[in-house]
């Protein structure tokens, strides 16, 4: 009797687990996908238009994903009084992706030993280093990296999507 009892325990233990595992994973609903945003390129050239008009830069878009970290697009205008300020992110990576015009993109600082492409092949930019940037090129500068634009060739327009 007493194994009978224990054996009856035991399978009406694992039941219960399986019950609620089942019910568990069949009651809840899935979650609605995270919204997909969508800027046509009269909007984004409305963008740039109002950055050049204002402060040369201004958000697109920012957005707190569901953990709270801040995402952000930013449409920057740059002219020829904007060569040579010095600038650096302290707290998050720019993808900057330059959408019109070009310039030589600058890292201050003495020249080091020469950099090798990274496994995607892109090519690492050490400090003292200067390349001409234009029309879809794609520069990632991770936080605390100063760098400045000189030598701009107008309309220079690019995106800074801002991420953690």
């Amino acid at each position: 009797m007493r194994h009978f009892r224990k054996a009856a325990l035991v399978v009406l233990t694992v039941l219960s687990f399986a019950t609620g595992w089942l019910v568990r994973g069949t009651a809840q609903p899935n979650a609605a996908p995270p919204p997909i945003t969508y800027f046509s390129h009269d909007r984004v050239d409305a963008t740039f238009a109002k950055a050049l008009a204002t402060t040369g830069s201004l958000d697109l878009f920012a957005r707190k994903d569901r953990q709270g970290t801040e995402y952000a697009i930013h449409a920057n205008s740059r002219g020829k009084a904007d060569e040579g300020v010095v600038h650096s992110h302290e707290v998050w990576t720019g993808v900057v992706v330059i959408m019109s015009g070009a310039a030589t993109f600058h890292t201050p600082g003495k020249a080091g030993k020469a950099l090798t492409a990274d496994k995607f092949g892109g090519q690492m930019i050490g400090g003292g280093e200067s390349h001409r940037v234009s029309k879809g090129d794609v520069v990632i500068i991770p936080p605390n990296a100063p760098h400045f634009y000189k030598d701009i060739e107008e309309p220079f327009r690019y995106l800074v999507i801002a991420t953690p």
